[in-house]
C-alpha cells in the first residue's frame, strides 16, 4: 500500500493530488474551516446596508428667539466664510431658520472624513470669534446613514400630565437606555418641558428702582451651589459648600430681592407673577391623538443594528417586568429598523437556499447519482461558510448587498465542482480506471480549465472596485463577497471534490438511480433535445449571414428599448409605513397647523388597516408630518 502511495506521489503532484492522497487531512481542514465559518458568521455585524463613510459634514448653531434674517447675517455668513477654507471641500451651503442655522459641507468621495472633520473643527474654532455671545455651543458632526434613528418610541400617559411624562423620560428612562452597548445619541421631541416662569410687573419694578437684567442676574447667581473650601479641626477636615440651588417652585417665589441704596429686601413674588408652568412648546408629538414624547435612538457607527435594537427591546421589557416603568405609561414602537433588516436578510437567505436546492435537483437529474450529487451539493455550504471566514477577515457585514452577492454566487459555487466531478467520473466509468487513478488524472486534466474559468469570473467583477462615487462605497461589499465566494468555491473544487470522489466507486451505468425508468426517460428526452439542437444548428450555419443580421437587429432593438426604462439609484422598498408632510404658508402659528393636522387625523381614522398613527407638528419642520 505504501509502495502504491509512493508511486502515485511521484507520478502526480499538486494540491489536488495531495488532497487525494491525504483524505483525512483534507476533511480535517474542511472541518476547521466549517467551525471557524460558523463561529465568525455569528460575529458578523447585521445591517440593512453596508457601512458607508459619506463625505458630508454638518455644522449646527442654535440662537434661540432670533429671526432668520438676523441668523443669516450674524451666523450663516461668518460660518460659510471660515469653513470654506477646509481642505478637499467640494460644496458648502448654509440654511437659516428661526433660531438655528445649518452649514452643509460636501467633500470628494476619496477624502478621509475623519481628517476632514478635524480640519473643519479648527476652522469652526476660528469662526467662533466672529459669532455673537448668546448662541448655544456649535455642533459639528459627520452625516451618514448611521446618524439616522434606528429605533423610535412614543411614550404617553392618560394619568400623568405631559410635563410629568417628559420629565420622567428625560430623568429616568434615558439613563437606562444610554447605558446599553452600541447606543449612540438619544434625542427627545414633543412633550412639555417644565419651566418656572417669572413675569415681572413693570410698574412695581420702576417703583423699587429695579430692572429685568438685575432680577435675571440675581436669580442666576442664586441658583448655584458654591464650594467654600474646607472646615478643619483637630479631628475633622470637611469640604463645605453652600446649598443655594432652588429645590422647588416656592423657593423661587420666596427669593429675597435687595432694593438699591437701602437695606431692605422684598420677595420676588411681590414684584412678579411666579408660576410653575412649561416652556413654550414649538414641537408637538401625538400618538393616536394623544400627546406623547418621542424618543429617537441612534446607534454607534460600528455597532450591529439588529443587536442594538434587540438589546433596547430587552431592556424595556426588563424595566416593564421590574415595575420601573409603571403600567400607566403607554409605550409604542414607531420605528424599528431591525424588522425590515431581518425580513430582508431572511428573504435573501431563503432565495439562496432555494437556489441551492434547485441546483441539487438539476445536478441529480443530469448525473443520475446520489453520491455525485451529494458531493457537488456539499460544495455549497462549504464554500458559503468559508466565505464567512473571508468576510470576517475583510471587515464586511451581513447586509442585503453582501447576502445578494452570496445569492448571485450560488451558481458560481458549483460550476467548478460540476466540471471536476464529471470529468473524474468519466475516467472512472468510460475509461474503466480505479477511483484514485480516475481522481488523479481527471482532476489534473481539467485543473487548468477550472482555474482559468475562476480567474475569468474574478476579472469580470473586480474592475467594479475601481469605480468612484457613492456607488463604489455601496457596492464594495457586494463585489468583495462575490470574489470571496468564487475563491472559496475554487479551493473546494480542487481539493475536497477529488478527495471525496476517490473514496467512492461508481455503481455502474444501469444500477442505482440512473437505471430507474424516470432517469432513463429523462436521458432519452435529453438525447432527443440534443439531436434536435444539432439539426437546427446545422441549418443555422448554412444561413449564417441571415442569423447574424437578425442578431444585430435584436441588439439594436434592445438598446433602443433600454432608453424607455426608468432609472434610480436603489429600488423602492415597502416597510409597511406611509409618511407624508404638509406645509402651511410662512408665518402660520402652531394653532392653525394643529387644526389642519386634526382634520387629516379624522380622515386617517376612517381608513382600513391603519394600526398606529403618529404625528409631529411644528418645531423646525415648519409644518407637520404624519406617519
Amino acid at each position: 500500500m505504501s509502495n502504491e502511495t509512493d508511486d502515485l506521489s511521484k507520478k502526480y503532484s499538486g494540491i489536488s493530488a495531495w488532497s487525494i492522497r491525504r483524505p483525512i487531512s483534507t476533511l480535517a481542514i474542511t472541518s476547521v474551516v466549517l467551525v471557524l465559518g460558523i463561529l465568525f458568521s455569528g460575529r458578523l455585524a447585521v445591517d440593512l446596508m453596508p457601512q458607508i463613510d459619506y463625505p458630508h459634514i454638518r455644522v449646527v448653531v442654535n440662537y434661540p428667539g432670533v429671526t432668520p434674517e438676523v441668523i443669516e447675517e450674524q451666523l450663516t455668513r461668518p460660518l460659510e466664510r471660515n469653513l470654506s477654507a477646509t481642505e478637499n471641500l467640494v460644496e458648502i451651503h448654509g440654511r437659516a431658520s428661526e433660531g438655528r442655522t445649518y452649514i452643509e459641507m460636501y467633500f470628494d468621495f476619496d477624502t478621509d472624513i475623519d481628517i476632514a472633520l478635524q480640519d473643519a473643527s479648527r476652522q469652526l474654532e476660528r469662526a467662533r470669534t466672529e459669532l455673537p455671545d448668546g448662541i448655544d455651543p456649535p455642533r459639528i458632526m459627520k452625516m451618514d446613514p448611521s446618524q439616522n434613528p434606528v429605533f423610535e418610541l412614543a411614550i404617553s400617559s392618560e394619568v400623568r400630565s405631559p410635563i410629568e411624562v417628559r420629565e420622567w423620560v428625560d430623568q429616568r428612562l434615558l439613563p437606562q437606555l444610554s447605558s446599553i452597548p452600541g447606543v449612540g445619541t438619544i434625542d427627545l421631541g414633543g412633550g412639555k418641558e417644565r419651566e418656572i416662569q417669572v413675569v415681572a410687573d413693570p410698574e412695581r419694578l420702576r417703583s423699587y428702582g429695579l430692572t429685568i437684567d438685575h432680577i435675571s442676574t440675581l436669580l442666576a447667581g442664586r441658583n448655584i451651589d458654591t464650594s467654600v473650601g474646607n472646615i478643619t479641626s483637630y479631628e475633622y477636615d470637611i469640604l463645605a459648600r453652600t446649598e443655594t440651588r432652588y429645590r422647588s417652585f416656592r423657593d423661587v417665589a420666596d427669593t429675597r430681592i435687595p432694593i438699591r441704596q437701602t437695606d431692605r429686601t422684598i420677595r420676588l413674588a411681590d414684584i412678579a407673577d411666579v408660576t410653575d408652568s412649561n416652556r413654550e412648546q414649538r414641537l408637538f408629538a401625538y400618538l393616536n391623538r394623544g400627546e406623547s414624547v418621542q424618543v429617537s435612538i441612534m446607534k454607534q457607527p460600528q455597532a450591529n443594528t439588529v443587536g442594538v435594537i434587540e438589546n433596547i427591546q430587552n431592556r424595556v421589557d426588563e424595566l416593564l417586568d421590574s415595575g420601573y416603568i409603571t403600567p400607566d405609561y403607554d409605550i409604542e414602537v414607531i420605528r424599528d429598523d431591525s424588522f425590515f433588516i431581518t425580513s430582508s436578510i431572511q428573504s435573501v437567505t431563503t432565495a439562496a437556499v432555494l437556489g441551492g436546492l434547485l441546483a441539487m435537483i438539476i445536478i441529480l437529474l443530469f448525473l443520475g447519482s446520489i453520491r455525485r450529487s451529494l458531493i457537488v451539493a456539499l460544495m455549497i455550504p462549504v464554500a458559503i461558510i468559508a466565505t464567512f471566514v473571508l468576510m470576517n477577515a475583510g471587515g464586511l457585514t451581513l447586509n442585503i448587498m453582501s447576502l445578494g452577492g452570496l445569492a448571485l454566487g450560488v451558481g458560481l459555487l458549483i460550476d467548478n465542482a460540476i466540471v471536476m466531478i464529471e470529468n473524474i467520473f468519466r475516467h472512472q466509468t468510460e475509461l474503466g480506471k480505479d477511483p484514485k487513478t480516475a481522481a488523479h488524472e481527471g482532476s489534473r486534466e481539467v485543473l487548468s480549465a477550472v482555474v482559468a474559468g475562476t480567474m475569468t469570473n474574478l476579472a469580470a467583477v473586480l474592475p467594479f472596485l475601481f469605480i468612484t462615487g457613492l456607488a463604489a462605497l455601496l457596492f464594495r461589499e457586494l463585489i468583495f463577497t462575490i470574489a470571496f465566494a468564487i475563491i472559496a468555491s475554487l479551493l473546494a473544487a480542487i481539493t475536497l471534490v477529488p478527495s471525496l470522489t476517490a473514496m467512492f466507486k461508481d455503481s455502474g451505468q444501469n444500477r442505482g438511480l440512473s437505471g430507474t425508468r424516470f432517469f432513463q426517460g429523462f436521458n432519452r428526452g435529453f438525447d432527443r433535445f440534443r439531436d434536435g439542437y444539432h439539426s437546427i444548428l446545422v441549418k443555422t450555419l448554412k444561413r449564417k449571414w441571415l442569423f447574424i443580421i437578425a442578431s444585430v437587429l435584436l441588439l439594436i432593438g434592445s438598446i433602443w428599448m433600454i432608453r424607455g426604462l426608468g432609472t434610480e439609484f436603489l429600488p423602492s422598498v415597502d416597510d409597511g409605513r406611509i409618511t407624508f408632510r404638509f406645509t402651511l404658508p410662512m408665518g402660520t402659528s402652531i394653532e392653525p397647523t394643529n387644526e389642519v393636522a386634526a382634520i387629516l387625523q379624522d380622515a386617517i381614522d376612517e381608513m382600513p388597516y391603519v394600526e398606529t398613527q403618529y404625528m409631529t407638528v411644528g418645531g423646525y419642520f415648519r409644518g407637520g408630518q404624519i406617519s
